[in-house]
């Protein structure tokens, strides 16, 4: 178990401490500005409130002041009715001021109007000056002070018709006043109520981030705490965060490091057991392509060898005189030489083949390129071949040439080397061909830097099970016979030279018989 010293558990908690304490300040802070800054809008929404308060007096008086100038002019204008028309107008007049100035009115300590609604304060208070104007002209004396006014004798309809008319024009504007105030304060109670909501949102949400915080500081020494528990218990895939630059920092980043280079360790031997269990089924799955490489290798090999072997010892017992021997004529002695020469010829081209195999998995394989005409090359494979077929007498199997482009194909490279691999493509259709015809083509466009040979056959076709791995080493499934080396050679010759080599089955002509091709390129360096 790990150990901790009295002098960095004490540096440890002073410094866990400290920033806890001022995450709970932040706290602090900012329920309190939250709470200054909600009560100062909801004082701007009383203040609103006040002046709707005061812009809906205005109507008031204005409604009670057309009512005190009706009053008086169907009284017949008498000193009392007057008197009220004085005194409303005077109360009319210092309200409308008020709540463009503010300050105390009816006991309310009025803020001065926002300045956004100044212009239609600006015209209620043009109407009240024109309605003012016209009652200190028409009902009271010019020259007498309002308070001492001398009654007229108002018995003009018209008089009264007007006066009535632009009362109702500042009645109109104060209601179009009010309605502004109120909308404008349903508007700012929304967002007061929308800002307490975000508040309270933002609220939850510092407490929240200052409690993630605070255990976020404590969780490095539960972790540590846990993890010291986990390596006592021998279990060593924990890690412990080290962020920042603290004692506790440190700590748990010399603790990591510990757990780090043992997790290595253990890791680096696991590796190593991986790769030496990899290389052991390598070499497993090496050994079983051995021991399948020797059992086609024997097999192929057994079977030319056993006629060679048969053969030879019989002409050797009648050139010997063996009693037991029948005596042959030259033409059955030519027929067994011929049998035993091409058998030595298709041992001799396994030998080979083995060889070359051999040779390409090394990386030994050189190339001694020249420059020929590979449909000449061709044509010339082709003669033997027919020569073959006439003296085989499959007259019932034919083989075509043709060559698309202007008649040559001249390229650099290895001559020996296609030659093997055109004589194994077309040796393979033979073999898989019993009739119908094997059609070889040369393809060479115009504006084109590669050449594409083709050898077309109706035989049976490629297995689909071999297909994908065609051109692999043993690959065969085939009751003919064969180690699989061919086409693997084949394909490495064709890649050394820098073309590719494929085969598919026939789709057209029936879907019978397989095609291989391969192409070069023509702008080889010599």
């Amino acid at each position: 178990m790990l150990k901790f010293g009295p002098n960095v558990m004490k540096s440890i908690r002073s410094r866990i401490g400290l920033k806890i304490g001022i995450l709970v300040l932040i706290q602090v802070v900012f329920v309190i500005s939250s709470f200054s800054i909600l009560s100062y809008y909801e004082s701007q929404d009383t203040h609103l409130g006040n002046s709707i308060n005061i812009s809906g007096k205005n109507r008031f008086l204005t409604s009670n002041l057309v009512l005190e100038i009706s009053e008086y002019f169907s009284q017949g204008g008498n000193n009392n009715d007057l008197a009220k028309v004085i005194s409303t107008m005077n109360q009319l007049e210092s309200n409308i001021l008020t709540l463009k100035q503010g300050g105390m009115i009816s006991d309310i300590d009025l803020r001065p109007l926002p300045s956004k609604f100044l212009e239609d304060w600006n015209t209620i208070y043009q109407e009240w000056v024109s309605l003012k104007t016209m009652l200190t002209d028409s009902v009271v004396q010019p020259n007498d002070k309002i308070n001492n006014a001398v009654i007229t004798s108002p018995t003009n309809e018209s008089l009264k018709a007007t006066i009535e008319t632009s009362a109702s024009s500042l009645l109109n504007s104060s209601n179009v006043l009010v309605t502004k105030l109120g909308e404008y304060a349903r508007v700012s109670s929304q967002n007061s109520m929308i800002l307490q909501g975000i508040f309270a949102i933002l609220n939850i949400a510092v407490a929240a981030v200052v409690l993630y915080l605070v255990m976020r500081i404590l969780k490095p020494v539960f972790a540590l705490t846990a993890a010291t528990s986990e390596i006592s218990k021998g279990n060593l895939d924990v890690t412990v965060e080290d962020k920042g630059n603290d004692e506790l920092s440190v700590l748990s980043n010399s603790f990591n490091s510990m757990v780090k280079s043992l997790k290595s360790y253990i890791e680096k031997q696991n590796e190593l057991t991986k790769e030496l269990e990899n290389a052991n089924e390598e070499l497993k799955h090496k050994d079983l392509l051995k021991d399948e490489f020797i059992n086609v290798a024997a097999h192929e090999l057994r079977t030319p060898i056993q006629p060679i072997l048969g053969l030879t010892e019989y002409l050797h017992c009648i050139k010997e005189g063996n009693s037991r021997s029948v005596p042959i004529t030259v033409q059955q002695e030519d027929l067994l030489l011929g049998i035993i020469l091409r058998n030595s010829k298709r041992l001799m081209q396994l030998t080979e083949d083995i060889l070359d195999a051999t040779k390409i998995e090394s990386g030994s394989l050189i190339l001694k390129k020249e420059k020929f005409d590979l449909n000449k090359m061709i044509m010339e494979i082709l003669s033997e071949y027919r020569h073959s077929i006439k003296n085989s007498k499959r007259s019932n199997l034919a083989l075509h040439y043709e060559c698309q482009g202007d008649g040559a194909a001249i390229i650099v490279a290895d001559r020996s080397r296609l030659c093997q691999v055109v004589n194994n493509l077309i040796s393979n259709a033979f073999k898989f061909t019993n009739d119908g015809r094997i059609k070889v083509t040369v393809e060479q466009k115009e504006n084109s830097n590669k050449i594409i040979v083709k050898i077309k056959d109706t035989g049976i076709g490629v297995h689909p099970d071999i297909l994908p791995k065609l051109f692999t080493k043993f690959a065969t499934k085939s009751d003919k016979g064969g180690t699989g080396l061919g086409l693997f050679i084949s394909r490495s010759i064709i890649e050394k030279h820098g073309g590719i080599i494929w085969a598919e089955n026939n789709k057209s002509d029936g879907g019978i018989g397989a095609t291989f091709s391969f192409s070069l390129p023509t702008d080889m360096n010599e």
